[in-house]
């Protein structure tokens, strides 16, 4: 099936190289789905000489996309896609985001100027620095719960956070109860013995519900899940293009409906261990759009609050810091 075997016309005419484009953009998506769907063969027939080298044979490919499968899951939202010229060759780039993986992923193909398959691999985006690193919130935000929580990760380091990785969640916080120094009682084998489990979370400030996510179900402790990532969630808009996401919320446990006026400390939910959650915690960002995985993060700076038992007027969460609100509730 030599679905791409077609000449380039990289120059001169502007409707010859946008037809090029459109080609190759259909090419990209077509050998993504033989890649997704196992169809080695399909691809094999086109690849280049070194290309073939590369993989051996056929089942070569089918060992890569079993790797894949493992490391990511599934692929679950195309952000974006496009061709772009680099030298002699075509690249079909595809921004997605994958079941296992909290940041987008790049799928990228690569063409000579006879369709050949040149170059191809699925791996993660760099991030660069953000451009809001020195940005101050609009809003006024308070912590989306009562008691003390502890910090699991939180802070603008790869070190300390994870989330720094990404775009959208790049100054994200994920959060969970603890009491006399542990986070569960009993030995941790069930998310019901988590302190967090079940508990109220707050908006953390005014605005609208933009978004609602309910109907996924709680995960056991270690098991896998098939669910989109951030589970259960609500999107509240706070006006200034600043959107708060909190997410893994408990099945059946959102109060609020798209629509609804919520104030700072208003009940939206209780916290769960849906979606990619390792424990049960609760996930929090910020972010200029209402989309989730599509936008950029925005420093979540939370008002008068303890941290470590020192009084924070406004300031973002660090790891390991154990965080409540100013007023014992």
């Amino acid at each position: 099936m030599k679905t791409f075997a077609l000449i380039a016309v990289l120059c001169l005419a502007p409707s010859a190289f946008a037809q090029t484009q459109i080609d190759f953009l259909q090419a990209g998506r077509d050998y993504t789905n033989f890649f997704y769907t196992g169809k080695a063969d399909e691809i094999w027939m086109n690849l280049s000489p070194q290309m073939k080298r590369l993989f051996g044979e056929p089942n070569g490919i089918l060992g890569m996309r079993l790797q894949i499968n493992g490391e990511y899951g599934d692929e679950t939202d195309v952000i974006d896609e496009h061709v772009v010229l680099e030298g002699e060759f075509i690249l079909y780039q595809r921004k997605t985001m994958f079941q296992k993986n909290l940041a987008p992923l790049m799928v990228q193909w690569s063409f000579d100027r006879d369709g050949h398959v040149v170059g191809f691999f699925i791996r993660p985006i760099p991030v660069e620095e953000s451009q809001f690193v020195n940005y101050k919130d609009n809003a006024t935000l308070r912590l989306p719960f009562k008691g003390n929580w502890v910090v699991l990760a939180g802070g603008r380091t790869q070190e300390e956070n994870h989330h720094v990785r990404t775009v959208d969640q790049h100054f994200a916080d994920d959060i969970t109860a603890i009491r006399h120094g542990r986070i569960f009682s009993g030995d941790g084998t069930r998310i019901e013995q988590y302190y967090c489990f079940g508990r109220p979370i707050l908006s953390p400030g005014a605005g609208t519900v933009v978004s609602v996510t309910d109907g996924i179900p709680d995960h056991p402790m270690h098991a896998t899940f098939d669910s989109p990532a951030a589970g259960n969630f609500v999107v509240i808009d706070h006006g200034h293009s600043e959107y708060s996401f909190l997410a893994h919320l408990k099945l059946g446990s959102i109060k609020v409906k798209v629509g609804d006026r919520v104030q700072p400390g208003q009940k939206i939910g209780r916290c769960g261990n849906s979606g990619d959650s390792t424990v049960p915690h609760v996930h929090v960002h910020l972010q200029n759009t209402p989309v989730i995985f599509k936008g950029e993060g925005l420093p979540m700076q939370f008002h008068d609050y303890l941290a470590n038992k020192k009084f924070v007027s406004d300031g973002e969460p660090v790891q390991g810091q154990i965080i409540r609100n100013k007023h014992r509730d």
